[in-house]
């Protein structure tokens, strides 16, 4: 995928296959016909880059002065922005008292496509500097790459989810060979492809089809959690790693090369904590302290939820939908309008949870958080026979894992085992 001799542009190459996002690939050169500013987002080691990159390939030929690649990651100065783009791009000459205006002069009879790689650190810088070179140069498209959108209009947003996971069933008892099966996988596919580049010969068949399964289910389908899994492979078995997932974060830590990190993303995708970690730093305290409370949900919640358990002194009632606002801007929630509930993926989830207990906040959490749901299944228990019936079923069926975290941490908690027993006999007859 390297740029060819004569042709502008510095793409790399791929050292690596490119799997699947069929869809999402399709999406990206729709949204590049369409508008001028195109932002990949999604929370991190989820693809984006890679996504990005193979859309900037398949689009080259539409852009006669080439296509562009300026990876932000390492750059911590706003102000030096226009300098490093102008560098990328090898414009002669500069303008020290105004870089911007010097790129936007330089740009403007230009046919060009500007891929920016993480922008969710400058996403203020960004946003300005996009915003003055889409004016000023008519032929230039943006491709951004950010766990947080630029927020400018015109910006066409494209969500990158993880890659699609076996159903349990395909883990348990595949038809044919496990090779039949196992393919039609996305993130099976990429794990099998990353495992046998690290550990040459390892295959998925039969005898660890329902282990890799397993694994992919575990890890989400997160690009980069599935990588770091298939670098351990030369020390442990898949069977092993699956085992040890309880402590993904130790886990899934990787060497340096193309199969221990990420080739773009550099040391903040050396481990699956050093990519999160990166979203935890850029998050206000606010955002921090909601995060890790939101943790003690392994089920999804809804905004009644959230405040009730969530919300205090610290954290206000009224501003903190405000709160997981921008959480859900900054890629760390994700909210579902047809359902109107808000999840976080478990490997953000526990993070959060680690956050939690080092601010020593996870016991008073968790109780609230089973006072939450105790009140919720007394309600349904004396309205069960009413005419919400049905409404209510799907309720509860909606809140299985809050309800079954809120009884086993009762159960499991001293002091606390009446209220369990209590919630367990609300929800007998439900």
């Amino acid at each position: 995928m390297a740029s060819s001799p004569g042709r502008p542009g510095n793409l790399p190459a791929e050292p690596t296959s490119f799997v699947g996002r069929r869809a999402e690939l399709d999406q990206v050169l729709r949204a590049l016909e369409r508008a001028r500013l195109v932002t990949l987002l999604g929370p991190g080691g989820v693809g984006k880059t890679r996504l990005a990159l193979r859309a900037a390939d398949r689009a080259r030929p539409l852009f006669p002065d080439g296509v562009w690649l300026v990876e932000l990651s390492g750059l911590r100065a706003p102000e030096s922005l226009p300098c490093v783009i102008a560098e990328t791009l090898r414009l002669p000459g500069r303008r020290v008292d105004d870089p911007a205006g010097f790129l936007a002069d330089r740009l403007a009879a230009s046919e060009l496509l500007l891929v920016l790689d993480t922008c969710e650190h400058l996403v203020h810088a960004c946003a300005m500097l996009a915003e003055r070179l889409l004016t000023a140069a008519p032929g230039l498209r943006v491709l951004t790459t950010s766990r947080e959108s630029l927020n400018l209009v015109g910006e066409h947003l494209v969500p990158v989810p993880p890659l699609a996971v076996p159903c349990p069933r395909d883990g348990t008892a595949p038809t044919g060979s496990a090779g039949d099966a196992a393919p039609l996988c996305d993130s099976v596919t990429l794990f099998a492809e990353r495992a046998g580049a690290s550990s040459p010969g390892f295959t998925v068949a039969p005898g660890n089809h329902a282990a890799v399964c397993a694994l992919c289910r575990r890890l989400e389908g997160i690009p980069l959690a599935l990588e770091l899994a298939a670098d351990r492979l030369p020390a442990m078995p898949v069977e092993e790693i699956v085992e040890r997932l309880s402590d993904r974060f130790h886990v899934l830590t990787g060497a340096d090369g193309p199969y221990g990190a990420s080739w773009t993303g550099g040391r903040r995708h050396r481990t699956l904590r050093a990519a999160i970690t990166w979203s935890h730093d850029l998050c206000m305290p606010a955002e921090r302290m909601l995060w890790a409370r939101l943790s003690v949900f392994p089920g999804g919640f809804d905004l009644a939820a959230a405040e009730s358990v969530c919300a205090d002194g610290d954290l206000p009632a009224d501003e903190l939908v405000d709160v997981l606002t921008m959480l859900v801007d900054k890629s760390v929630v994700r909210f579902d309008p047809g359902a109107g509930r808000y999840q976080m993926l478990d490997t953000l989830r526990e993070y959060g949870a680690e956050r939690l207990d080092e601010a020593g906040e996870t016991g008073p959490l968790r109780r609230r958080h089973r006072d939450h749901y105790a009140a919720l299944a007394d309600r349904a228990a004396r309205e069960r026979l009413g005419p919400h019936e049905s409404c209510w079923t799907r309720r509860l069926r909606s809140e299985e894992g809050n309800l079954r975290a809120a009884l086993e941490w009762s159960l499991a908690t001293p002091g606390a085992k009446a209220s369990g027993l209590r919630l367990a006999v609300a929800l007998l007859d439900r």
